[in-house]
């Protein structure tokens, strides 16, 4: 990808595009913007033709996305990973970084940056990212971006025995400072997560021990969301109880698995409830600690995982926004060991489509609690009352997922 940006090119009085190899111009902008956006179509152009490409991959701390460019990476690419290069400046562990080395660790990044449109292999830039701003920055030299995004809570639980301690605040920094696209979004960052505190009760016969539970209580207000309630409606898992092999899960987490429907070690069922599940706990040191957590009674709360397929926006009686899921497709089910309500911002996008909303302004409307500005014109069309202050205590930019 050999093109420059010039500022001082004789025949533009802007920002001019350029070929390394003879010079030539590509092209003459008034602003670098555009400027930028032509070496970024010429820079995928190139990559087209000869299949290399430079992913920008970003997400926050201990998502997973130095293991995504692994993945991706072939012999001859590049992987660029501040992580990686302290570790070979400092020779600490990936996770260890010295305060004094960070300016090394920067300057060689710059470096390799400026190397990249050289490199006649691919290039995987990993990096934290959080704003657009930054994303921006790299765009003149990557072909396309990859999210590889985890939520706050599992990023947490994730650093607690892998990272040191000081990797919280970076986790929150950059969950708090985190400025979603309207595209190229990870799957998971249309996972939704919804929790139920009715109880999990623990069946023991003979060897098996089974833990029973409900996910999901119909027509339950929640807490607030952030800037809105929300209520799930009978039926909303009927299709997807047909369709989806769905897993049982012990905190979301996709290697703490219990049980799965194919496998007739998870059995889920739609009552006059709610979504009622039963998972045969696996002879495993995680079927057993569940068991025993459970017996305990350390464990008091469930939850699902879930993509929305339906929904309906209306309002509470003093004007609250309301969301009423209506069909939706499981990912998972199953025990937590902290069971809340939390926000996501695929909520809020789903807001957004079904009111063509820029998302943007509704995730701000959801930061300022103004959500319910969005619905000043629609009718009234329920009266439910939330089932909690509508006041969350929490941070505003705790909301941004």
């Amino acid at each position: 990808m050999p093109y420059s940006i010039e500022t001082e090119h004789p025949e533009c009085s802007g920002w001019a595009v350029t070929k390394d190899d003879d010079g030539s111009l590509m092209g003459c902008h008034e602003t670098q913007e555009e400027a930028n956006a032509q070496l970024t179509a010429l820079n995928i152009a190139e990559a087209e033709e000869d299949d290399r490409q430079v992913v920008l991959i970003y997400g926050p701390p201990c998502a997973g996305k130095t293991s995504v460019a692994q993945e991706m990476a072939q012999r001859g690419d590049l992987i660029l990973d501040r992580d990686a290069i302290h570790v070979s400046l400092s020779n600490l562990s990936m996770h260890d970084h010295d305060a004094a080395l960070l300016g090394a660790v920067e300057a060689s990044w710059n470096s390799l940056l400026r190397y990249v449109p050289e490199h006649p292999g691919s290039v995987f830039i990993v990096t934290g990212a959080p704003t657009r701003a930054q994303r921006r920055e790299l765009e003149h030299l990557t072909t396309s971006t990859r999210l590889v995004f985890a939520d706050r809570d599992t990023c947490h639980a994730r650093a607690k025995d892998a990272r040191p301690a000081n990797w919280g605040t970076f986790i929150d920094e950059w969950h708090d400072l985190y400025e979603p696209e309207l595209h190229d979004r990870s799957e998971d960052m249309n996972i939704e997560r919804r929790t139920a505190t009715e109880g999990v009760e623990l069946r023991e016969e003979g060897d098996t021990l089974t833990a029973v539970g409900y996910a999901a209580v119909f027509e339950q207000t929640s807490q607030n969301l952030g800037g809105f309630v929300e209520r799930v409606a009978p039926g909303a898992f009927r299709k997807t109880l047909q369709e989806a092999d769905v897993r049982a899960l012990f905190n979301h987490e996709a290697d703490h698995l219990l049980g799965r429907k194919s496998s007739g070690t998870l059995r889920m069922m739609e009552d006059d409830k709610g979504l009622r599940y039963e998972i045969d706990l696996p002879n495993t040191t995680l079927g057993r600690d569940v068991g025993e957590l459970l017996r305990r009674g350390d464990i008091t709360g469930s939850s699902f995982g879930f993509r929305t397929i339906g929904d309906e926006w209306a309002e509470t009686d003093d004007g609250y926004p309301l969301r009423r899921l209506t069909e939706v497709a499981l990912r998972d089910v199953g025990p937590v060991t902290f069971p809340a309500y939390t926000q996501s911002e695929a909520s809020l996008r789903s807001l957004a489509e079904a009111r063509d909303l820029d998302l943007d302004k509704v995730v701000e409307a959801a930061e300022a609690d103004k959500l319910r500005t969005i619905l000043q014109d629609e009718p009234d069309e329920t009266d439910i009352e939330p089932s909690s202050p509508h006041s969350t205590g929490l941070p505003r930019s705790s909301f941004i997922r």
